[in-house]
Order: structure tokens, then sequence, then C-alpha cells
């Protein structure tokens, strides 16, 4: 049976008009360590949660991007993004030259700093009782790359995948102290875990080694980069940002956009 034109014609437009065509997405995988508490954990069930999974989720729907979150372990990272085995990393990676060689960055959506932490009351004179320490780090990470420059000969840095194993050593004797970011060490220190630790030596800050604030990584010129981007920035101008600050690092600072 032939159908009327009007018919056809009215079907077409409801068709084109349909919230499914309207509404369409680009897919994008997105990695995460999702061991780096507050930042990124894996709860009981498999899911992730945490500061920047968060963030990400309101990046991706302010970009209009149906986000699909993937585990991956740091030190791997980098080269299963060039390998193109995820879209995104959004898991707190420094922006630094070395890595700007292979990958694109989006503008830095938080800018943390580092800290050493270690038992309570061990560290007194830091950069005596450093000597012959060991220190656990991430694997060939800024932390690594920041101990071997200014505490060669003085530190012996140990390597590892996470900051789970990192933890675990410190507490079990294996290592003297721990060097990483502000916040995780903190969510360590507060923990029934980390109960005997604290913070040693002040406060590190080094863009130089450290990076200029945490951005999520792409692989060279992909225009995902682009509306990343302008979802970070709108995630600050609408309070977003700073809600999910205090949510998951109450009296923290660690805002970027003076970094753009």
């Amino acid at each position: 049976m032939r159908l009327p034109f009007k018919f056809l014609f009215l079907m077409g437009a409801v068709l084109v008009a349909s919230p499914l065509a309207a509404d369409a997405q680009e897919k994008v995988t997105v990695a995460t360590e999702a061991s780096f508490p507050p930042f990124s954990k894996t709860e009981a069930d498999g899911s992730f949660t945490g500061f920047e999974i968060d963030l990400g989720n309101e990046v991706c729907k302010r970009a209009q991007l149906d986000c699909e979150w993937v585990k991956q372990d740091f030190d791997g990272m980098i080269a299963a993004l060039i390998a193109r085995k995820f879209n995104m990393v959004f898991s707190s990676m420094s922006i630094k030259p070395e890595r700007e060689k292979v990958a694109d960055f989006s503008i830095p959506y938080y800018a943390g700093k580092f800290v050493f932490y270690g038992k309570k009351g061990a560290f007194k004179n830091f950069d005596e009782d450093i000597k012959g320490k060991r220190v656990g780090v991430y694997a060939g990470a800024t932390q690594d790359q920041y101990v071997r420059k200014y505490h060669a000969g003085v530190l012996e840095p140990v390597g590892y995948e996470n900051a789970d194993q990192i933890h675990a050593d410190l507490v079990n004797g294996r290592i003297d102290l721990a060097f990483g970011e502000q916040q995780p060490a903190i969510e360590f220190m507060n923990s029934p875990q980390g109960k005997d630790f604290e913070q040693a030596g002040p406060l590190v800050d080094d863009p130089e080694v450290l990076g200029r604030g945490v951005g999520a990584m792409f692989n060279k010129g992909d225009p995902l980069k682009a509306k990343v981007d302008e979802a970070i920035r709108a995630v600050y101008a609408d309070g977003t940002f700073d809600k999910l600050q205090v949510k998951w690092l109450a009296g923290a600072d660690i805002r970027a956009d003076k970094l753009w």
C-alpha cells in the first residue's frame, strides 16, 4: 500500500526532531587509575568514585560526551593512550613538557602540592633525618623525578604502581617515607591504617619537575581537547568545581583557573 505524501513528510519530521537524534552523544572512553583516593577509588562493586570521577562526569555532561570509565595502572597509562586503548586520560596526570611531546593536554583542571610523610616524630629535623632512608614513589612519575633531582644520594626512591602498594609497604616498614600529592597523603594519614604517620618537611611546589597542574590527556591533534577545555571552564564558571572540592576535599584549595 502506498502511503500519502503528507503522511511520509510528517513521519520524516518526527524522526528528525526525535530526542534520540537530537541528543546523540559522542562515545568516549576515559582512563582512571581508580586507586588514588580521594581523587579516584574502586568500590567493592567495581564502580569508581572520587573527586576526579565526579568532576570528569560533569565535564562529560557539559561537553555532551557519553563517557565510559576504564581502569588503567598509572605507569602504563600514556603508552595505552598512544595505543588508542581509550580516548582520554582523566587521572591526576601532571602537565609536563616531556609528556606534551607525545600527547595533548586540556587546560589544568586542578593544581595541588606534594608532601613527604613518614612515622610520627621520626623526621623532626627533615634534612638530617631523611639521610639514607627509602621513599616510596610512583615508578618513573613526577615524584620519582623530583626525589632523584633534589635528593640524589640522600634518599633512595622505591618505585610502585599505585598508592595502595606504597602505603602497604610504609605501614609494614619496608620503606621509611612516601612522597606524593598532598590530598591523597592526608586521606591516608586520616585513615586507621595511617594514624601513626604525619607530614615530614614542608609542602613541595615545583612546577618545573612536578608539572603545571593536572590536565586531561589526549592523543595529538584530537578535537576532543577543545570540547573538554570549554567544559572545564563551564564547570568552574557555574560553581560546580567548588561544590565538588568541598564534598571531597574539605578545606583544600586546588583550583587551577589561575594557570589558564
